[in-house]
């Protein structure tokens, strides 16, 4: 979710006002239902226009579709396990004589956002209600999660992407732009961060190739959000690494295969923290922000309500390796890991944030830049 400048404090002179993303997740107590989860939301806007609005509260959906794989007859167990880490989880294979269908793996995200839609009218909120923001994980990250090892999770991968696309392609028949799909993947930044450096940019360019495939078979008139992710399982990173070079080189490889294809760039969220320690306070870090193509628009996942003197630091450090401010500010990944009082405090956080001046530095880098 979105939320766009106060309707009552526009921005005036270079002071350009950031908006405010809500990833998705909230904690089961803030959200019994997908109704309640949205209406806090709503509340936490403080008169900011909303952009999106979430509708996939729950941070346990994609557990539960995994433990209902189970019950598939093209699957069998090749492992149990109770999510308590990453290498808890149940994996399966295909049962002998069987082949993988994608109706075996749906998410059923169609039928989530039928629900949603029906009881979103219900929400307090303005006259005209933001589009509903509908999360869609990538293709590779499901096959791997389901299947574990690298020859299943590549030899399936085309089942899940098919099954996704389906899914897609109702919801927006359905709702149009009612509807903002925000594609989600920890497995890009975890998969490249274990190759070897010489190898990065033809693993970047597959990587990239398994998001904008998605993006391409969809219709060209559906809405996306990028989330990157280092993954946030019980408040832990699947990865951390040492700066943004990664995920900027993720985003270049992505920028360049879309605009081949004529297709617009989305918007990305970046994590540029990992919810177990400080955003970093060191300006190397935010370096390779300065590679980003100018028209990508960047939400900076930074927000740390545990540490909310690193996290301004932090948004200043960004935007001027950016040069430019930022489109908008988040926390690193959904707050369905955290306690009520901290993602109250996150969101707060958050507002603070992106009504603070954008500070420019000394020394900042020339415009103009493409992928």
């Amino acid at each position: 979710m979105i939320a766009t400048q106060h309707e009552n404090k526009p921005a005036t002179g270079d002071h350009e006002l950031r908006a405010v993303h809500f990833v998705g997740s909230l904690p089961a107590q803030l959200a019994p239902t997908p109704q309640a989860g949205m209406q806090w939301m709503l509340d936490q806007a403080h008169g900011r226009t909303l952009a999106t609005l979430p509708c996939d509260a729950d941070p346990r959906w994609i557990v539960d579709w995994l433990y209902a794989l189970g019950n598939v007859a093209s699957l069998e167990p090749t492992r149990t396990g109770e999510a308590t880490s990453y290498d808890d989880y149940p994996r399966y294979r295909i049962a002998p004589g069987h082949r993988l269908a994608p109706e075996d793996v749906s998410l059923r995200r169609a039928s989530h956002t039928a629900t949603v839609a029906v009881t979103r009218q219900a929400l307090d909120g303005p006259q005209q209600l933001p589009p509903m923001q509908v999360s869609i994980p990538g293709p590779l990250d499901l096959a791997y999660l389901c299947f574990g090892t690298p020859a299943r999770t590549l030899a399936n991968v085309d089942v899940l992407r098919e099954a996704i696309l389906h899914d897609v392609n109702e919801i927006h028949h359905r709702w149009g732009d009612e509807v903002v799909f925000q594609f989600e993947t920890p497995a890009t930044l975890a998969i490249l961060d274990r190759v070897p450096h010489s190898l990065q940019a033809s693993a970047a360019a597959l990587l990239a190739g398994q998001i904008t495939r998605v993006i391409r078979e969809s219709p060209t008139s559906a809405t996306w959000i990028l989330h990157l992710c280092h993954g946030d399982l019980n408040h832990e990173p699947l990865v951390t690494p040492p700066d943004l070079a990664h995920a900027v080189r993720i985003l270049r490889a992505v920028h360049r295969q879309l605009t081949r294809l004529g297709l617009p760039m989305p918007r990305v969220h970046i994590p540029m923290c990992t919810g177990t320690s400080a955003p970093s306070t060191n300006a190397a870090y935010y370096r390779a922000l300065r590679r980003l193509p100018d028209d990508i628009e960047v939400i900076a996942g930074l927000v740390d309500e545990h540490h909310p003197a690193e996290s301004a630091r932090a948004l200043e450090l960004a935007e001027n390796a950016l040069g430019r401010t930022i489109a908008a500010v988040a926390a690193a990944c959904g707050h369905g890991r955290r306690n009520p009082a901290d993602a109250t405090a996150n969101a707060e956080l958050a507002h603070t944030l992106a009504d603070a001046p954008h500070r420019r530095f000394a020394h900042h880098r020339r415009a103009g830049r493409t992928a």
